[in-house]
C-alpha cells in the first residue's frame, strides 16, 4: 500500500511493541485503583499530590524530561499514551498537570537552563503544580491584549497585573506569568513569560467559586512582585511564540476528549442492569466512533510534536472536535438521569460521575480558547489544507488513473455531469464501460481466479471514482462477488464480464446434477451491467455460494437512486444454478465478512466524497465575493468551513487507520470498521448540508458539481449498512465485555478489541 503524499500533519499512527507493551502496564496499574468520582479537578480526574508523586517513581511524569534533568527520556507518544490510560481510569493528574503537559516542553525547547535545573527535576518527581498566569479580564481568547506588564529592575522584573481564571493558582507551587516588556505597534510583540513563586510578595491570589461549589478558578493579583532576570523562559519578547506553542499542547492532548470518558465508562457499564436499548448502544456507538477518530488526531499531533514540529492549527482543530463531543455526551446522558436503575454501586457511580460533568461541562468548549476563536485559527489554514486532500485520495498511480478516466468524461461531455431525479447517471455508467474496457472490474480478485489486484487496490478504485463525483459497480462486483467467488475456488472472466452479489431469501432445491434455487432478491445492484449474480445460501444446516445468470430472474421494481445508481428487486423461480458451492464458513460467518468488506469500502467511498465537497466548498468561498470581500472571510462562513474541514479531516484520519489495520493484519476487525462507517455516515450529512449552506443557490443547481456530491453523500450514507445499525453494533460489543468501550477505542492504533 503506498504512502500518502501530503495529510496536513495527521499521519497514521501505528504503535511499536514497546509503545503497546507501556500500554498494557499502565492500563493493568491504573484499573487496580477503581477511582471514585471527583469534583476537585474532575477535568483532570481529580487532585492528590501523593498519587503524582507515585507516578513519577514509576516513571509516568515527565516522561519527555531527559535523564540528566530527572526524567526518563520517553517520546510524545508515549506519554500521550500513558495519560490517556489514566484519563479513562479517573485518574487524578491535577498535582502535576499542566506543568507535565506544558511548563515542561518550554522549558527544553527555550531555557534557560537556570530554570531547567530549578524546575525540571521537581516536575519530574510529581511535585511541581504550576499555574498558568495568561487570562485577563479583558483578555481571555485574545491573550496578546494582555494589560499585565513588567518594567526591567536592577537583577530582574517587576510585575503588575491581574490574572483571571487562573486554575490551581490557590494551591499552585509557581505561576507562569505572560505579561508586556516593551511596548510595539504589533500586539503579538513585545509579551515574554516569566515564572514567579506563589509565596512571592506582592501575590494574591482569590478563589472563585463555580456553581459546583468548587473552587478551580482563581483570580490573581500581581503588585511589585519581583522575578528573578534568569526565570524568563526564552528571549525577552518571544512569549507570544512560546504560548502558541504551549497552548497547542494544552489543545491537542487526550484530555481534550477523554475527561468525560469515566462518565462515558460507566454509562456503559449501568446498562448491564439497565436492560438491552437499541437507543442506549446507538448512543454508545457514535460516541465509540467520534472518540476513536479524535484518538487518531491526538496521537498523530503528538507524533508531530515529537518530530518538532508545531500542529497549532491541528491542534485547535482536535480541540473543536473534542470538546464539543464531551459538550454532547453529557447532554446526550442528561436524558438518562432520571432513568429507573436498580440501586447500587453501578447506578451510584454513574450518577455522581453525571452530575459532576453536567455542572462542569459549559467550560468544556471555553478552557484553553473558545472553539469559536479556534475555528478562526483553523480557517487561516483552510486554503493549505485544502490543497492537501486530492493527494490524501490519489494515492496510488492506479487511483489517479481512475480520476482521469472519470474527470475526464465529465470535461468531455457536459451532458454527462447532471441526472435528473429518476434516471441514471450517464457519467457513470461510462465511467463502467471504460473500467470494463481495462480490466479494472477484476481488482481484488487473484489471477488464478480471473482478476488481479488487491483488496486495497479496489479501495483506492472506489475513492478515485467518489472524488470525481462518480459511481461503479466495484463495491458489488469485485470486492463482494468477487469475494465469494475466489473463496469458492470458481474463476470467472471478470476482463469481459461483471458479477455482483445480491442478497435476498432464497432455498435450494439440490438434486443430481443440477440446483434449483427460488425466492427472492430484495437488492440486486447495477444488475444492467451485470451478467452473472453471486448469491449466498443455506440448506440444510449448511451454507453455499451460487451464481445464476441474470437473464435467468425475473426483474422487479427496476428503480435508480438518488445519486443515479441503478437498482432492482428480482423472484427466483426454479432457477437452475450455473454453479453451487459449499462454504467451510457459516451462513453468519459468510454475511459477517461480506458486510466488513462492503462496510469500509463504503466509508472509503464516503470519505472521498467528502474531501472534495469539502475542498470545493473552500475554494468557491475564497472566490465568491459579497460586499465587497470574499465570503470566507465573513467569520459565521469560515465557522462553517471549518466545521466542515474539520469533519472531513476526522473522518479521513479514522479511514486511514482502518485500511492500515486491514493491510497490515490481513484481518477485517469489525470495530474500526463500523467505526469509520459510523463517522463518515453522519459526517456525509453535516457535510452535505454545510456545503450548501455556503454555495448558496448555485449549490442546488444541475450545472454545478456540488449536487454530485451532495447526492451521492446521501445515497452513500445509507448503502451497505445505516450509520444507526453500525453504531448500534459498536455499542452492543461495548457493553458486552468488561472495559469494551475503552478497548474499542485504543484499537485503532493496533490494539486488540476483545482482549
Amino acid at each position: 500500500m503506498s504512502t500518502v503524499k501530503s495529510q496536513m500533519g495527521f499521519a497514521p499512527i501505528q504503535l511499536s511493541d514497546e509503545e503497546r507493551e507501556l500500554v498494557t502496564t499502565v492500563r493493568q496499574f491504573a484499573r487496580r485503583h477503581g477511582f471514585a468520582p471527583s469534583g476537585d479537578s474532575p477535568t483532570r480526574g481529580g487532585f492528590d499530590r501523593e498519587f503524582s508523586v507515585e507516578l513519577a517513581n514509576r516513571g509516568w511524569v515527565g516522561m519527555t524530561i531527559p535523564v540528566d534533568y530527572g526524567g526518563t527520556d520517553r517520546s510524545g507518544v508515549e506519554r500521550c499514551l500513558v495519560i490517556s490510560e489514566l484519563l479513562a481510569a479517573g485518574a487524578p493528574l491535577g498535582a502535576h498537570w499542566t506543568a507535565d503537559r506544558q511548563t515542561a516542553p518550554s522549558l527544553l525547547l527555550n531555557g534557560p537552563e537556570s530554570l531547567r535545573q530549578a524546575l525540571l527535576p521537581e516536575i519530574a518527581a510529581g511535585r511541581c503544580l504550576m499555574a498558568g498566569g495568561f487570562s485577563e479580564p479583558d483578555a481571555g481568547s485574545d491573550l496578546a491584549s494582555v494589560r499585565t506588564r513588567a518594567r526591567k529592575v536592577d537583577g530582574g522584573w517587576r510585575i503588575n497585573g491581574r490574572k483571571i481564571w487562573t486554575t490551581d493558582a490557590h494551591r499552585a507551587d509557581y505561576i507562569e506569568v505572560l505579561c508586556r516588556t516593551s511596548d510595539s505597534p504589533k500586539k503579538h510583540e513585545g509579551l515574554s513569560l516569566l515564572v514567579v513563586p506563589m509565596d512571592a510578595e506582592g501575590l494574591d491570589v482569590r478563589p472563585i467559586e463555580g456553581m459546583d461549589g468548587e473552587k478551580h478558578f482563581n483570580e490573581v493579583f500581581l503588585d511589585e512582585v519581583f522575578a528573578r532576570d534568569d526565570w524568563l523562559i526564552g528571549e525577552e519578547g518571544s512569549g507570544w511564540n512560546q504560548l502558541t506553542a504551549e497552548l497547542a499542547l494544552e489543545r491537542s492532548g487526550p484530555e481534550r476528549y477523554l475527561t468525560t470518558f469515566p462518565l462515558f465508562e460507566a454509562f456503559v457499564e449501568s446498562r448491564k442492569i439497565a436492560g438491552n436499548s437499541n437507543a442506549a448502544h446507538e448512543l454508545i456507538g457514535r460516541i465509540i466512533a467520534q472518540q476513536m477518530g479524535l484518538r487518531e488526531m491526538s496521537l498523530s499531533i503528538a507524533r508531530q510534536v515529537e518530530l518538532g514540529g508545531s500542529p497549532v492549527a491541528e491542534a485547535a482543530m482536535a480541540k473543536d472536535l473534542g470538546t464539543e463531543l464531551e459538550q454532547l455526551l453529557v447532554d446526550k446522558l442528561w436524558t438518562f438521569r432520571d432513568e429507573a436503575l436498580p440501586p447500587g454501586p453501578a447506578a451510584e457511580r454513574f450518577h455522581a460521575f453525571l452530575d459532576i460533568n453536567r455542572l462542569r461541562s459549559a467550560v468544556f468548549t471555553t478552557a484553553g480558547g473558545t472553539n469559536e476563536v479556534l475555528r478562526l485559527l483553523v480557517g487561516r489554514q483552510l486554503d493549505k489544507w485544502a490543497k492537501t486532500r486530492k493527494d490524501w485520495v490519489l494515492r496510488s498511480p492506479l487511483a489517479e488513473t481512475v480520476f482521469d478516466f472519470a474527470n475526464g468524461i465529465f470535461e468531455e461531455s457536459p451532458a454527462t455531469r447532471s441526472a435528473p431525479r429518476g434516471t441514471e447517471d450517464p457519467g457513470s455508467a461510462r465511467l463502467v464501460e471504460i473500467l470494463r474496457e481495462g480490466g479494472f472490474l477484476g481488482v481484488s480478485i487473484p489471477e488464478k481466479f480471473g482478476g488481479g489486484g488487491s483488496y486495497q487496490d479496489a479501495l483506492d478504485v472506489v475513492a478515485s471514482a467518489a472524488y470525481a463525483g462518480a459511481s461503479t459497480p466495484v463495491i458489488e462486483g469485485p470486492v463482494l462477488a468477487g469475494f465469494l467467488l475466489s473463496h469458492a475456488a470458481r474463476t470467472f472472466p471478470w476482463e469481459t464480464e461483471l458479477a455482483v452479489h445480491a442478497q435476498g431469501d432464497l432455498f435450494a432445491e439440490i438434486g443430481d446434477g443440477q440446483t434449483l434455487l427460488s425466492g427472492r432478491l430484495h437488492s440486486l445492484r447495477w444488475a444492467k451491467y451485470a451478467t452473472t449474480a453471486v448469491v449466498t445460501v443455506e440448506s440444510e444446516g449448511r451454507s453455499y455460494i451460487a451464481t445464476v445468470d441474470i437473464a435467468d430472474l425475473d426483474i422487479e421494481n427496476f428503480t435508480v437512486d438518488i445519486a443515479g445508481e441503478p437498482t432492482s428487486t428480482a423472484r427466483l423461480t426454479n432457477v437452475i444454478a450455473r454453479t453451487f458451492d459449499a462454504s467451510d464458513l457459516s451462513q453468519e460467518e459468510l454475511t459477517g465478512e461480506l458486510n466488513k468488506r462492503a462496510t469500509l469500502a463504503r466509508s472509503v467511498a464516503l470519505a472521498a466524497a467528502l474531501q472534495r465537497t469539502a475542498e470545493m466548498t473552500i475554494e468557491y468561498a475564497g472566490q465568491r465575493e459579497q460586499f465587497g470581500k470574499p465570503i470566507a472571510h465573513f467569520q459565521a462562513v469560515q465557522t462553517h468551513l471549518t466545521r466542515l474541514a474539520s469533519e472531513a479531516q476526522r473522518v479521513a484520519v479514522l479511514v486511514d487507520a482502518a485500511r492500515e489495520r486491514v493491510e497490515r493484519d490481513r484481518s477485517f476487525p469489525i470495530g474500526i470498521i463500523s467505526a469509520a462507517k459510523v463517522l463518515t455516515g453522519e459526517a456525509a450529512v453535516v457535510a452535505a448540508r454545510t456545503a450548501h449552506q455556503v454555495h448558496g443557490a448555485i449549490g442546488v443547481t444541475m450545472e454545478y458539481p456540488l449536487q454530485r456530491y451532495s447526492k451521492r453523500l446521501w445515497s452513500w450514507s445509507l448503502a451497505d449498512g445505516t450509520t444507526e445499525e453500525s453504531a448500534r453494533l459498536l455499542g452492543r460489543r461495548a457493553c458486552a465485555t468488561d472495559l469494551g468501550a475503552w478497548r474499542l477505542i485504543t484499537s485503532t492504533d493496533g490494539g486488540d478489541e476483545d482482549a
